[in-house]
């Protein structure tokens, strides 16, 4: 074996080792980035949640601890604050979440709370649903 060889070999290791070193900084970096955005749904979405839960009944509040700018009074004032949501979310996100919402906004009935929350759900963790509405509402 010459030398020419043995540098070749070596080159060749060191930027095939430089390589897989960049990409998997890269798909770290991608992952972690992925996991804070996940978070960051997961706590809006949360948020919605309550919201739309105190619009269907204003009682419900007492049952939260709520983080609001300007505490809500009515189920109106809710529906006002989801709205707010509404319009932010139409950057973030999905097709199928944005439209549940914009229902619930028009017409807030538990089944739609459900329909929203079901599709909340699926874009959190790509998981649909068997249950129906019935199984999910307390009485």
């Amino acid at each position: 074996m010459d030398y020419t060889q043995i540098i070749i070999g070596l080159s060749g290791g060191l930027v095939g080792g430089i390589a897989v070193a960049v990409i998997q900084h890269y798909l770290d970096k991608k992952k972690e980035i992925e996991l804070s955005f996940n978070k960051l749904m997961e706590d809006k979405y949360r948020s919605l949640l309550v919201f739309m839960a105190c619009a269907l009944d204003i009682q419900k509040r007492r049952y939260f601890t709520l983080n609001e700018q300007t505490p809500n009074k009515t189920s109106q004032d809710y529906l006002n604050q989801i709205r707010e949501y509404y319009y932010h979310s139409v950057l973030y996100s999905p097709d199928e979440v944005i439209l549940a919402l914009k229902q619930f906004i028009e017409t807030p009935t538990m089944d739609n709370y459900i329909k929203t929350a079901t599709a909340m759900r699926k874009d959190l963790w790509n998981k649909g649903t068997k249950l129906k509405g019935e199984d999910i509402i307390l009485k």
